[in-house]
């Protein structure tokens, strides 16, 4: 189970960031100034690339977060194959300069991952995960990779297990394109071109009907009649 706890610099880039250290220093060492040079470029954009904020999570129990860094690009309404349901489907593109964390969308229980789409449809390369709230809200989460992507993906939580909402589950290295699935009666809060922070940036929030409200109208109702 993932920490709610990080660094401000992704531990998955720690050995990376700690072999250039050495280099750095060992060419230092040797007065070598033009591998100085070089290595301390490289390092100063991993280190960049490899950030990792700690992101302000809403006390909203209804609101779904995005779970990346990136750009709205559309906003529509499909047959979700992984729930055999219509949804809402957001996606967001993350470009190679945003955070590369994944973080949860909702609070719940991680019911099912797939590496490949449950009607048979080859769309390439991706990963997709279920997650069910306690009310029994559910949202999906596709994240297309290519090869690169797909060999240094990284994600930390198994099915059965919970996330908390906005918590850090994953690390996708280099960015790619993310598809969020919510239910189709879900109050869209994003729309096309607006950039939106992981953990903290609203997309959507999910609708409950409250029976008692309900119910008191139509009573108000007869009562007036």
């Amino acid at each position: 189970m993932p920490s709610n706890s990080y660094p401000i610099i992704a531990r998955e880039g720690w050995l990376f960031i700690s072999a250039l250290v050495i280099l750095l220093a060992i060419a230092y060492h040797l007065h070598g100034n033009s591998v100085i040079l070089i290595t301390a470029l490289v390092l100063v954009i991993s280190l960049y690339l490899l950030r990792d904020p700690e992101q302000t999570v809403p006390s909203l129990p209804l609101a779904i977060v995005s779970p990346v860094f990136g750009k709205i690009i559309s906003v529509s309404e499909v047959d979700d194959p992984w729930v055999s349901r219509r949804a809402q489907q957001i996606r967001i593109r993350m470009s190679f300069l945003d955070i590369y964390s994944i973080r949860s969308p909702i609070e719940g229980k991680v019911v099912n991952q797939w590496t490949r789409r449950p009607d048979g449809e080859n769309n390439g390369r991706l990963f997709a995960f279920r997650i069910r709230t306690d009310e029994g809200d559910e949202v999906v989460i596709v994240i297309s990779l290519n090869f690169l992507t797909s060999f240094f993906f990284r994600f930390y939580v198994h099915s059965g297990e919970r996330l908390g909402h906005g918590q850090r589950c994953g690390f996708l290295y280099f960015g790619g394109t993310v598809d969020v699935l919510v239910p189709e009666n879900s109050k869209i809060i994003v729309e096309d071109g607006k950039c939106i922070k992981s953990g903290s940036g609203i997309i959507a929030q999910l609708v409950h009907t409250d029976a008692t409200s309900v119910i008191k109208s139509d009573e108000e109702a007869v009562n007036n009649s």
